[in-house]
């Protein structure tokens, strides 16, 4: 059995390296390493996450989706674009002024045949009091209401912008937007952020737009993707950086990123739904690959344990809970009470998973059903995984507890885990990962068991604990060599 064990480790090994780090934000490139050459791109890059008027819900990561846009840009996948080609306006810079200034200098630059890309991550609403509802994209210095006062850029405006760019300057546009978030905004009450999208979808010359999603969708923000990122913007750059580039031609294409935005967002994003939006002429280029950029990158996501985490529905919460009645809003603070104290299958009528029962299938609470699943799933998994990314690390104080520490401590997980599996369902992309951390901890569990003492009985446990590991073939190669490097030596 140890020669068995010490060869598969072997097999294994290249893989070790890959479990130790999580995957950071790429890092603002310092100026030195921007090219200062000089090309046919010109970008706008707009993020707004803290606003000035305290009644607009802010956003955690709309700026630092920005910025991460921006270093692409700075990149030579990105064109190497340097201060004369790229604005960058980040919360208080991206005031309603320096929008329509930039948005102003683009027409003035570009000429034929150049690239101009916009991007925005930030609120968009719409004036709910006109009969025609006019969508806007709210700067750093816009009102709580009443957008036509001012401190906003209007998507009319925008799409001014956008056709004289494309059909008198004769440049290739292309329009980024992530402004479907939750939040309490003067236009909520018809959907305001929705009715964003559905107009900035409308192409009215042949410009390519990409959105964070559909027509009444939201678009989430959390902290697996990247460290604290929108979910659209973190796969956005790095499918732009290469990732893909399905065909391997060294070139990413609207095709090719619409396909990409699509498997990955959707699929995160689950059991919510965020589909993300692309128009224009599919074979379009929009990035050139760097290999030098592209290994580096696969290179982090390898280093990284794949990661299921909460995210936040500020905003749509309150719009949902005003329209119900006392009682099923009592269950919905207590289910997150629960939630929060820790307390998920147990005690049985005053546990999570009771109120969970309980309010899931309420129909007042059906825009937050999919919050209410996601995160339930992703709280019975995270100290778990805080656990794992300790064994992994070979943290000191975890490998100096005693057996009965480790029981005491990890008892609960396989059932979380089965739990926080089922709530997600089969199809769901992180569903394998669960059962196979579920199989790693009943085998930990079974190794610190205490009262197998006999050499025949001790012999035993490797070959019970790996057929528990294999269990399913959906586990991946990973978690088994995980317990062969932790514990095949005690035997």
């Amino acid at each position: 059995m140890r020669t068995s064990l010490a060869t598969f480790a072997l097999l294994l090994g290249l893989s070790l390296s890959a479990q130790q780090k999580s995957i950071s934000p790429l890092p603002v490139l310092p100026a030195e390493a921007r090219s200062a050459k000089a090309g046919a791109t010109y970008a706008v890059v707009i993020g707004i996450s803290d606003y000035q008027d305290l009644q607009i819900p802010d956003l955690r990561f709309a700026d630092k989706d920005a910025q991460a846009f921006a270093n692409f840009l700075y990149s030579p996948a990105g064109g190497s674009l340097d201060g004369d080609h790229l604005q960058v306006l980040t919360n208080t810079q991206a005031t309603a002024g320096r929008i329509a200034e930039a948005l102003d200098a683009l027409i003035e630059k570009a000429q034929k045949d150049d690239q101009v890309i916009i991007y925005f991550s930030g609120h968009g609403d719409v004036e709910r009091k006109t009969v025609s509802q006019p969508g806007f994209l709210l700067a750093w210095d816009a009102p709580s209401r009443v957008y036509m006062g001012g401190g906003t850029y209007s998507l009319a405006f925008l799409q001014e912008v956008v056709t004289t760019l494309s059909t008198q300057n004769l440049a290739k546009v292309t329009v980024i937007t992530d402004a479907c978030h939750a939040g309490k905004l003067a236009g909520s009450q018809i959907g305001g952020s929705q009715l964003t999208a559905a107009s900035l979808a409308k192409q009215f010359s042949n410009e390519v737009k990409i959105l964070s999603c559909q027509p009444g969708e939201l678009s989430l923000e959390g902290e697996q993707w990247g460290g604290g990122r929108g979910i659209f913007s973190y796969h956005l750059v790095e499918g732009l950086f290469g990732l893909a580039d399905r065909n391997g031609d060294g070139t990413v294409s609207v095709g090719e990123i619409d396909r990409y935005l699509e498997d990955k967002v959707t699929a995160e994003a689950a059991p919510q739904t965020q589909v993300p939006m692309l128009l224009g002429n599919k074979s379009e280029r929009l990035a050139t690959v760097n290999a030098a950029i592209l290994a580096d990158l696969k290179k982090s996501k390898a280093r990284g344990l794949p990661v299921f985490a909460v995210t936040e529905g500020r905003g749509l919460e309150e719009e949902v809970l005003a329209k119900l009645d006392s009682g099923i809003i009592k269950k919905y603070w207590a289910f997150k009470k629960a939630v929060a104290e820790k307390r998920f299958l147990e005690p049985a009528n005053n546990c999570a998973e009771a109120f969970y029962t309980s309010i899931s299938g309420e129909p007042g609470l059906a825009p937050l059903h999919g919050y209410l699943k996601r995160n339930f799933a992703a709280a019975l998994q995270d100290d778990s995984q805080q656990a794992l990314n300790r064994l992994l690390k070979n943290d000191l104080i975890e490998a100096t507890k005693s057996a009965q520490t480790k029981y005491n401590e990890y008892k609960n997980f396989p059932a979380y885990l089965t739990r926080a599996a089922q709530l997600l369902g089969e199809s769901h992309y992180f569903y394998p990962e669960l059962m196979a951390r579920k199989n790693i901890f009943e085998g930990y569990l079974f190794s610190t068991q205490t009262g197998i003492t006999t050499t025949k009985a001790r012999a035993k446990k490797p070959s019970i604990i790996i057929e528990k590991l294999c269990a399913g073939n959906r586990n991946t190669p990973w978690l088994i060599f995980f317990w062969v490097r932790h514990f095949a030596a005690r035997w």
